[in-house]
């Protein structure tokens, strides 16, 4: 387990735990904006992973997809063209969402942040209880959130 508490640090455990997603990738926020997703280097990790075949997913569920389509135009590019592969979904805002923040790589590595709202967080490598939790927390949000962004209109 690392922790983190910079935006620098907390990018690097991001690109960590993406460099090691071989499956698939689950990421609850409210937004994408602490994450910078469009950075060359995560846009080329995330599209990689993409192309790679073999029943790849990505699945971001965000508490606000307003932004999204105008603060990340190479993600909407990724969307566009691996929409069978990448989805995003708004949480339902009728339903409690979690304060916390994370992604879920393989429901064996976990980035969390306690709070959607700051830095700091945890990455944790190889943690499968906790990725399972929130894994299962993710996928019961994932299930009720119909609303889905899409690359065209």
């Amino acid at each position: 387990m690392s922790t983190f508490d910079t935006p620098s640090e907390l990018h690097t455990a991001f690109d960590t735990l993406l460099a090691g997603t071989h499956r698939q990738l689950r990421v609850y926020d409210h937004d994408l904006g602490m994450l910078e997703i469009d950075h060359a280097p995560r846009l080329a990790a995330l599209r990689a992973l993409c192309v790679a075949g073999g029943r790849r997913r990505i699945e971001f569920l965000l508490d606000d997809i307003s932004r999204v389509a105008r603060s990340h135009p190479g993600l909407m590019l990724l969307l566009r063209d691996f929409g069978h592969v990448l989805e995003i979904r708004q949480a339902d805002p009728d339903t409690p969402r979690p304060e916390q923040a994370f992604a879920v790589a393989d429901r064996r590595g976990v980035l969390l942040r306690a709070d959607k709202a700051a830095m700091h967080g945890t990455l944790h490598e190889d943690d499968p209880a906790r990725a399972a939790e929130l894994n299962h927390s993710f996928e019961e949000m994932w299930q009720r959130s119909p609303a889905q962004l899409s690359a065209t209109t």
